[in-house]
């Protein structure tokens, strides 16, 4: 049966259940009530739940949160901007005894909104799983899901329900555990748009599966959210997804790549390409330079359906030519920004990159990627603020260099952005920081 409520308040109450991961719940589960938040709102930073005074657990987009258990009661419902502190939404709600209930954030036209799942405590589930279906995809505003055994294809599957945007289905038969293939299609469509294949439903529990948009680099692309009991969602991407990658040229000079000895790009030095589309798939990459000399031969670029990848090319301490293939984020980069940052100075192994707001210096800094060897790279997610980036290295008397420092700025919303040490002739230490989207 589907349930359809308003989007501000949507509720399923059906005889269902909850239990630890493939277990049964004693007689004080029975005694609590069990509270999760999932973060479907691509324009929310990183928010946090609370439920009157006690803390449920905090979730970025397309995350979820621990499962907090709670004596039933009217509990006031904050979700809340975790770097501002600013307050999105404020519910009133009572939780009742053996249920629990997922809150969903979500928006439209730029204004949050919330729904609530939620789902009675059923000892019923041997071996066996249900499942509730939610689309949060504004893209796919109306997606039919389909469902088939794991050695079957989309001939076999069956039609689970259709579903428009913020709307919530929960099904009412039970299914025995084990992995199965689901399919998205446009609704009254019979050519798949999405596929996950073998995903595993391994518990006797009751699984929440959501449809949402990635916004991540390659557009329009859609994914599957698994939320069970834990802080971790397993997600799923389409099977056929297509590809890219980009390239930075850190090379003192220009040069062309090629893929499986098909040219893709030239770049000039200290270029960064457009983005070039690829199928899945493992490739040998080369470099030559502008008089055909060949600079690189043959290295691995692994993409897989899905995957946006940027390919940075630099030379070694003996000024041999070397690639470095990073993976980027799929986060929105709205409320915060995911900066990969990488060494590409072949003089040093462990350089410090410090990300000084108006109110720090680099000695009290809250945000710093240390020690980032030679041709390594790290991740960190900054919030959205004003950033002056220093680049330090640290010598083994301990000496302080300060190698470069950039302006203070604040990130575009919606770029992803790369931050490059690199080695530069002119510049006055020799070094340089390089910030490319």
């Amino acid at each position: 049966m589907k349930l359809v409520y308003p989007m501000a308040l949507l509720a399923c109450a059906a005889a269902l259940g909850l239990a630890g991961c493939g277990g049964s719940s004693s007689d004080k589960t029975q005694a609590e009530t069990y509270l999760q938040f999932y973060n479907g709102a691509a324009n929310s930073g990183n928010t946090a739940l609370t439920a009157s005074d006690t803390s449920v657990g905090s979730a970025a987009y397309g995350d979820v949160s621990a499962l907090q258990s709670l004596k039933p009661d009217s509990y006031t419902l904050e979700l809340t901007d975790v770097a501002s502190a600013q307050t999105l939404l404020t519910e009133e709600m009572p939780l009742a005894e053996g249920q629990k209930t997922l809150i969903m954030l979500t928006e439209h036209e730029q204004q949050f909104d919330h729904i609530k799942l939620n789902f009675k405590h059923d000892d019923g589930l041997d071996k066996q799983f249900k499942l509730h279906l939610v689309n949060l995809s504004a893209t796919q505003g109306a997606v039919d899901v389909y469902l088939s055994a794991e050695n079957k294809g989309f001939a076999d599957a069956e039609l689970l329900d259709s579903l428009t945007l913020h709307e919530v289905s929960s099904l009412t038969d039970a299914r025995e555990v084990g992995k199965f293939n689901l399919y998205l299609t446009e609704t009254g469509k019979t050519t798949p748009l999405f596929i996950a294949n073998s995903v595993n439903f391994a518990y006797a529990n009751h699984y929440v599966l959501i449809v949402r948009d990635k916004h991540g680099p390659l557009a329009n692309q859609l994914a599957l959210d698994l939320v069970l009991n834990s802080s971790t969602v397993s997600s799923y991407e389409h099977s056929n997804a297509p590809a890219q990658f980009r390239l930075y040229n850190s090379l003192t000079q220009p040069v062309s790549v090629a893929l499986d000895n098909q040219t893709v790009s030239s770049l000039n030095a200290g270029q960064l390409s457009s983005y070039v589309d690829i199928s899945k798939g493992d490739y040998s990459l080369s470099v030559r330079d502008n008089t055909e000399q060949l600079l690189l031969n043959s290295a691995l670029l692994s993409i897989a359906a899905g995957d946006s990848k940027a390919v940075l090319l630099y030379a070694n301490a003996q000024q041999q030519v070397e690639a470095l293939s990073i993976a980027e984020p799929n986060a929105p980069q709205l409320q915060a920004h995911d900066v990969i940052v990488a060494n590409l100075a072949s003089d040093f192994d462990k350089l410090h990159v410090y990300f000084v707001r108006d109110n720090e210096t680099i000695a009290d800094a809250r945000y710093s990627v240390k020690n980032l060897a030679f041709k390594k790279q790290q991740s960190i997610n900054l919030p959205k603020d004003y950033y002056a980036i220093s680049l330090v290295h640290v010598a083994e008397n301990g000496s302080t260099t300060l190698l470069d420092k950039t302006a203070t700025q604040q990130l575009e919303p919606g770029k992803r952005y790369m931050l490059l040490a690199e080695q530069d002739d002119a510049a006055p230490s020799g070094y340089k920081l390089t910030l490319v989207h």
